[in-house]
């Protein structure tokens, strides 16, 4: 007869964490439905799902690259690191962004010279998204660290050294 201990019916930290790096992408995949629903919703509501749907797709790319680079990085890290990293990870979407957005824009200038902007207008669209990826990302990061908080209160998770 096997027995099993109680840290192998509980979750492990670290895959928590690894699954946390999907909610970018999947919570803007799910509320994007409500866009087309038949029935009013709510002007503050409608404009909260837009900004949501939005933040995935357009910063879907350069995060899906962002979180390639975190895994790579963060083979056999403890748990402490990968939560430093995970509280940063909004300041570096900033680069990874701006990389994307850029090159997204000479792709454009080079296919149609004609709409090719300028360089201060590109820097102004840039600058107009650093508020809404730092907000979307810190809010993610608060959510999954107040996750991983209320399931060790409830004996949840079992800690882990290493992701």
């Amino acid at each position: 007869m096997l027995v099993k201990s109680k840290d192998a019916e509980r979750m492990k930290e670290s895959r928590l964490y690894r699954f946390s790096l999907v909610l970018p992408l999947v919570v803007p995949a799910v509320v994007a439905p409500l866009l087309f629903v038949d029935f009013p919703l709510p002007e503050w509501l409608v404009l909260a799902v837009l900004y949501t749907t939005y933040s995935g797709v357009i910063g879907g790319i350069p995060y899906l690259a962002l979180v390639g680079l975190l895994f790579w990085w963060a083979r056999g890290k403890s748990n402490t690191q990968f939560r430093r990293t995970l509280s940063l990870l909004p300041i570096f979407m900033l680069p990874m962004f701006a990389v994307f957005l850029v090159l997204s824009l000479l792709g454009e200038a080079w296919l149609r010279p004609e709409s090719a902007l300028p360089a201060a207008e590109i820097l102004r669209m840039l600058l107009t998204f650093v508020p809404f990826i730092l907000g979307f990302g810190y809010l993610y990061v608060l959510l999954v660290f107040a996750t991983v908080f209320v399931l060790r209160r409830l004996g949840v998770l079992s800690p882990s050294h290493a992701i």
